[in-house]
């Protein structure tokens, strides 16, 4: 026979607390003390305590119910950017906030929103604080520069990060597939009939997302005729007359870049689009863009940060993950008044 389920009544009778107060501890919800609920989940871990799957679908459903609060904790947003309010002027993370806000209070959390390098308070400071307040769950937003190090105490906390700029601590994250969509978004272009293809990258946006985008045009590139071949242009500081003499050098049938800052140009330099050249993003920032390209899912990724987050919360995963986990989520093609069929 299997073993008998260990109940939240049997847990409370070990604990000498109601079933409830147990229930409120294993949730994180802030109805007990911390040094309660340390104790509570303790004596749960000990007693092999597992939830009951088919309750904890029905708590999720509730909890995503209109009007329904089942408990009610807080997750942190950090900003990790050396900007107060990068989060908010940036408008994919905006998005990100907003999204990743409404899927907390769907859940029963409430999402607020931090400042890493908040004057006068130190990393050790803030961890403190969120300790204090029973804050375990932190979603760290992008810093808006590659290779950003936290000097943060991840001990007693489930983290997901958004993006590649985080490279320590080393966390779960939840990013866009951007390899992946750079190929959806030449085959749309291909469909079309363009051949020959002119990449244009900001350096510091590829170095953000570990280069993937050139990666997948690097792959491109690699397979292509040599009569279709376009040298890769990348910019740090925009540079009009650079620009140009990469464009009429190599003359390609359609533009493509993470940035808008080419398309400006082109118009800048009397260049017809979609006439003489298409241009097309592979990063829009609105799905009422004025450009082709492909449709990036904030909206979405923040929706999957929070539930992966949560799902850390109630699994106890505290900590540093021993092996990382990511999340992608594929883009969609716009198409636009920049491109046009050729063939």
């Amino acid at each position: 026979m299997s073993e008998k389920r260990v109940r939240l009544k049997d847990i409370a009778e070990r604990a000498g607390v109601t079933p409830m107060a147990v229930s409120y501890a294993l949730r994180g919800a802030p109805n007990v003390s911390e040094e309660k609920r340390k104790r509570i989940i303790k004596i749960a871990e000990e007693m092999g305590y597992v939830p009951d799957p088919a309750v904890s679908r029905m708590m999720s459903y509730l909890a995503g119910r209109k009007g329904t609060r089942v408990f009610q904790n807080t997750i942190a947003l950090l900003n990790t950017s050396e900007d107060s309010r990068f989060v908010e002027r940036e408008v994919l993370l905006a998005m990100f906030h907003d999204s990743a806000t409404e899927r907390a209070e769907e859940l029963g959390y409430h999402l607020e929103l931090f400042w890493y390098h908040q004057p006068r308070t130190s990393p050790q400071r803030l961890a403190g604080i969120l300790k204090s307040r029973g804050i375990e769950g932190i979603i760290l937003s992008s810093s808006g520069k590659a290779g950003t190090k936290l000097d943060f105490d991840c001990s007693g906390f489930s983290f997901v990060a958004l993006g590649d700029t985080i490279v320590e601590p080393r966390v779960n994250r939840v990013m866009e597939f951007h390899f992946n969509n750079a190929f959806t978004l030449l085959a749309e272009l291909k469909a079309l009939g363009y051949r020959k293809f002119g990449f244009v990258f900001n350096e510091d946006v590829q170095r953000m997302h570990a280069m993937r985008h050139k990666a997948a045009a690097l792959c491109h590139l690699s397979e292509v005729a040599q009569e279709l071949y376009v040298p890769i242009y990348e910019y740090k500081d925009w540079d009009d007359g650079g620009f140009e003499t990469w464009y009429q050098e190599n003359r390609p049938e359609v533009v493509v870049s993470n940035r808008p800052a080419a398309w400006d140009a082109l118009k800048r330099l009397g260049v017809a689009v979609p006439e003489e050249v298409g241009f097309a993003q592979l990063e829009l920032f609105e799905d009422g863009a004025k450009v082709a390209g492909m449709r990036t899912r904030f909206n979405l990724l923040g929706r999957a940060a929070v539930e992966q987050l949560v799902g850390q919360l109630h699994s106890r995963e505290l900590g540093l993950p021993s092996a990382p986990k990511t999340v992608k989520m594929e883009g969609s093609w716009l198409g636009g008044p920049t491109v046009r069929k050729i063939r």
